[in-house]
């Protein structure tokens, strides 16, 4: 089989999947009490990450771990990309007017995690537990933290309110299919991935901006589903702490790939590109989470500037990542 139509394949397979997970995940939420921005910004999240995991873990054992810190930053920056893109098109949903204040918790969290990982990179240098960093030991012991926070902190009257789409569901048969969903992100992820990264292999780009920008935009792909199917059936708040979530699991995935490099702490091999995409991930976060907390209306502008701004600021991130990297 072609990398073309194995990247197809599992495309349509993420597509499909995702917006399955959407569903159920909205069931459970409203038939457990779990709450959407909880469940979306842990469960859902980690679901949706797990190709970033499978992928990376490969790639730091190749010892290509430029690759792999370059695609979980730019998964970030992608995610805030994600988050614009559906701003612009759902503009009826007014997306980051709408979105819940706890929202914000999420975010925090996302921003405090890359921030650690910005400070860790640019030690060069740290104390290693049997080579694994202590860098990344601390930025998972905060992520275990903040999730448990948010858990605690979540208002129980968050939920979107709108009505659920799927009657006559069962809570079993929504856990049967979330699980169902979340196995088929799971072998599909990986293979886009791979498909994607050997469909570029000919491009001459280095390792740290094809990981921020192609590989992490195939990465990204299920939560770009997720999100686009939670926004269908109004969870609002579900689509976005997915994507917020998502930014905050992809730093607690740096422990898991320090482990599986060999070659000590994954935080010292710092190529100069990663601190500008990482530095980018949280200008992005932050311009989305300063949207959210002003909760500002379009007024005369026909289009939300906050998401225009996140775009622009995208798009001079890859090419500052590109020229840091090229260096």
């Amino acid at each position: 089989m072609g990398d073309l139509t194995l990247f197809v394949i599992a495309a349509f397979a993420i597509v499909v999947a995702g917006s399955a997970l959407a569903v159920f995940a909205d069931v459970i939420v409203r038939s457990t009490g779990l709450g959407a921005l909880w469940f979306g910004a842990v469960i859902v999240a980690l679901i949706t990450s797990l190709p970033e995991l499978v992928t990376d873990v490969s790639a730091v054992r190749q010892g290509a771990p430029d690759l792999a810190l370059g695609d979980l930053f730019g998964s970030s920056m992608a995610n805030m990309a994600i988050l614009a893109t559906i701003t612009l098109v759902f503009t009826t949903r007014r997306l980051l007017q709408r979105a819940a204040l706890a929202s914000i918790l999420s975010a925090m969290l996302a921003i405090a995690l890359t921030a650690l990982a910005i400070v860790f990179l640019a030690a060069g240098s740290a104390p290693a537990i049997a080579d694994v960093g202590l860098g990344t030991v601390v930025i998972a012991a905060v992520y275990g933290f903040g999730t448990f926070a948010i858990r605690e902190r979540q208002n129980a009257a968050e939920l979107d309110g709108a009505k659920a789409l799927v009657t006559g569901m069962t809570l079993r048969q929504a856990q049967a299919g979330f699980v169902a969903a979340a196995v088929m992100i799971v072998l599909a992820g990986p293979q886009l991935a791979m498909s994607a990264d050997a469909l570029a292999d000919q491009t001459g780009l280095g390792e740290t901006f094809f990981g921020a920008f192609a590989l992490a935009l195939a990465t990204s792909l299920p939560e770009l589903a997720v999100s686009v199917s939670a926004l269908r059936i109004g969870a609002l708040n579900l689509a976005i702490a997915n994507l917020l979530g998502s930014n905050a699991t992809n730093m607690a995935l740096l422990l898991p790939l320090d482990i599986a490099y060999a070659d000590g702490p994954l935080l010292a091999q710092s190529d100069p590109g990663l601190l500008v995409t990482a530095g980018a991930a949280v200008l992005l976060m932050a311009i989305g989470t300063l949207a959210i907390v002003l909760k500002a209306e379009r007024g005369r502008l026909p289009v939300d500037l906050a998401a225009v701004l996140m775009l622009v600021a995208y798009a001079v991130a890859l090419w500052a990542t590109y020229d840091a990297s090229a260096a």
